[in-house]
C-alpha cells in the first residue's frame, strides 16, 4: 500500500500538468503560509479564518498546510494521488461553502 501511496506515472503529459498544478498549489499555499505573492501571511490568514469565517483553528491550520504541503508534494512528486484528491475536496469544499446562501447578522 506504501507503494501505491509513492508511485506516479511515466507519462510527460501527466508531469507537466502535476508540476503547473504544484506551482499553482503552492503560490496559492505560500501566501497563507509565509505571506508571499501578497498574501498575508500565517497570522493574517488565521484571523480571516477564524474571526470573519467562523472556522475552528484546527481545521484551519490543516487547510493552510495542506495547501502549502501538497503543493510541495505535488512538484517532488511525493504522495501525488493523496494531494491530488485533498485539493479536489478542498477546491469543492470552497465552491459549495461560498455558493450557500449566508445569513448577514448585526
Amino acid at each position: 500500500m506504501f507503494r501505491k501511496l509513492l508511485a506516479t506515472s511515466n507519462d510527460w503529459t501527466l508531469t507537466v500538468l502535476r508540476l503547473v498544478m504544484g506551482m499553482t498549489f503552492f503560490m496559492h499555499g505560500a501566501q497563507k503560509m509565509l505571506g508571499w505573492f501578497g498574501g498575508y501571511g500565517f497570522p493574517g490568514t488565521m484571523g480571516f479564518f477564524t474571526n470573519m469565517m467562523h472556522i475552528p483553528a484546527p481545521f484551519a491550520v490543516l487547510a493552510i498546510l495542506a495547501e502549502f504541503l501538497g503543493g510541495i508534494g505535488l512538484i517532488v512528486g511525493v504522495l501525488t494521488p493523496h494531494c491530488r484528491v485533498r485539493h479536489r475536496d478542498e477546491i469543492w469544499w470552497w465552491r459549495f461553502s461560498w455558493s450557500t446562501p449566508r445569513s448577514v447578522s448585526s
